[in-house]
């Protein structure tokens, strides 16, 4: 495991890994983005996501048991100010019966505790599933120039 790797297992035991998209990961991914659930930002396209830099990650979340990309998420660190992360894009693959995006958040937070003090989301409004998703996790709702953004500050 590299120090780009975050790992953690769920309360089911399932183990997911959070890291840079390899190749092959992209490959994978683009057989369910276009079905993926959105928790947070808009699907872009696969190819626009790579080049990450230190402000602008692209992360996949891969299941640690069988190395197969689960979800994918775009993140911004120092967006809008210092000290703030914001996730750009959530995309999950359709796990049935598995929290693997409340994993992979989990996972991101750990992964930026260092680096932010404040993370948001910014929800699309026509995708209900997405507000409940970051309410339970313990973000607050804010509204802010037409569009909603889930608040959460990570060193509370």
């Amino acid at each position: 495991m590299t120090s780009e790797q975050s790992v953690a297992p769920d309360a089911a035991g399932l183990t997911a890994i959070l890291s840079p998209p390899l190749e092959r990961d992209i490959e994978a991914i683009a057989r369910w983005y276009a079905k993926a659930i959105v928790l947070a930002g808009w699907p872009v396209p696969l190819r626009d996501l790579l080049g990450s830099t230190d402000r602008r990650r692209t992360l996949v979340l891969t299941d640690g048991v069988n190395q197969a990309p689960i979800g994918l998420m775009a993140v911004a660190v120092g967006d809008p100010n210092p000290g703030w992360a914001t996730v750009n894009l959530l995309a999950i693959a359709r796990q049935e019966g598995r929290d693997i995006a409340a994993l992979g958040v989990a996972l991101l937070e750990a992964h930026l505790q260092r680096e932010a003090s404040r993370i948001r989301a910014a929800v699309p409004l026509d995708v209900g599933l997405a507000l409940y998703f970051w309410l339970r996790l313990g973000y607050r709702p804010v509204v802010s120039a037409e569009r909603l953004w889930m608040i959460r500050d990570l060193d509370a």
